[in-house]
């Protein structure tokens, strides 16, 4: 499996607006930083339910802000000393019940919950949506990658994880990267800005990330001893500071002669997203 070092400079969180939702300040999820492959940026795009055609669902909120892991409505800095270690594994299907349409929210109360969000990169036809799609189940990240850049999205939890108990997240991948390389990363509370709820103050937003995933279909398990780059460097401080997920897709390298591609038309669905434990 190809080791990647991947890292993303400032990013945007919209939490998700509902058509019938009055609107509320956002704190939500992160990315920043440069990685090799790619280059900075900081728009973003808001998450939104859509509609249970799979269509519609208009977005809010724009570029160069930096954002962090958190909750529409929630002030104050995260705090990893304890956190949780969620009861469950599972921390979203998108189902009625892992998704509440109304609040905009992802997961169970008690358990874990959180909210979605995208990012673009520096080049300005480098965006993502992030949407949740009703009827499918499951969260649609849809956009562009212009040559050597970057873009994505994610989820953001409204508390810092710190657990023992699991090793990994699991989850279903389907639809496209259009030729993008994929990453996950797992944002630390350690390279999240003061500013957005974490505990970095300079040189933030160094994540720890998985190679690049060479499935975009089916079920997909990153341990967290597979991740590399970012802080912490080990599997035990990573599961200790745990504020958020994302998936970057990334320009992928020149071939041959042909220069830098870019991927446009990424449509990728993300569902029953979960911690596993072996």
């Amino acid at each position: 499996m190809e080791k990647t070092t991947v890292k993303v400079r400032r990013y945007l969180i919209i939490t998700s607006v509902l058509a019938l939702a009055s609107s509320a300040a956002a704190c939500g999820g992160s990315s920043g930083g440069d990685r090799p492959g790619a280059s900075g940026g900081a728009s973003g795009t808001g998450g939104t339910t859509v509609t249970p055609a799979g269509t519609g669902g208009a977005t809010t909120g724009s570029g160069g802000a930096t954002a962090a892991g958190g909750s529409t409505g929630t002030t104050g800095q995260l705090s990893c000393t304890p956190g949780v270690s969620p009861a469950k594994p599972l921390i979203t299907d998108f189902s009625a019940t892992g998704w509440n349409e109304t609040a905009g929210k992802f997961g169970t109360p008690g358990n874990l919950t959180g909210s979605i969000f995208s990012y673009g990169g520096s080049q300005t036809g480098s965006t993502m949506q992030a949407n949740v799609d009703t009827l499918g189940q499951d969260m649609v990240l849809s956009g562009s990658v212009l040559p050597g850049d970057y873009s994505g999205g994610g989820m953001s939890f409204d508390q810092c994880v710190n657990t023992s108990i699991y090793t990994g997240v699991q989850f279903t991948l389907g639809g496209t990267t259009a030729g993008c390389d994929l990453y996950l990363q797992i944002q630390t509370f350690e390279e999240q800005s003061t500013s957005n709820r974490g505990g970095c103050t300079t040189g933030c937003y160094s994540f720890p990330s998985s190679p690049k995933l060479t499935s975009t279909s089916g079920v997909v398990t990153v341990h967290f001893a597979d991740l590399t780059g970012g802080k912490p460097t080990t599997p035990a401080a990573i599961t200790a500071e745990i504020v958020g997920l994302q998936w970057q897709f990334q320009s992928p390298a020149p071939i041959g002669d042909g220069g830098q591609p870019g991927c446009t038309g990424i449509s990728l669905t993300i569902t029953n997203v979960s911690f596993v434990s072996n």
